[in-house]
């Protein structure tokens, strides 16, 4: 059951880490500059998703 449990963690853990590294779908000169001045942290948005995937692998591996 162990092995199962770490196939389906490293599976979920490769696709957020594939998804957030993957480069930008967009033109650069199409992103707004304005956006990122607006936001107060640019990586606190990847750090909420990183903490909740982590928390659900955490309830899955339980």
């Amino acid at each position: 059951m162990g092995f199962w449990r770490g196939v389906i963690a490293g599976s979920v853990l490769g696709a957020v880490l594939g998804i957030l590294m993957a480069p930008p779908q967009r033109k650069p000169e199409q992103r707004s500059i304005f956006r990122i001045v607006k936001s107060r942290r640019p990586g606190s948005r990847t750090q909420r998703i990183l903490r909740g995937v982590t928390s659900r692998v955490s309830d899955i591996i339980r």
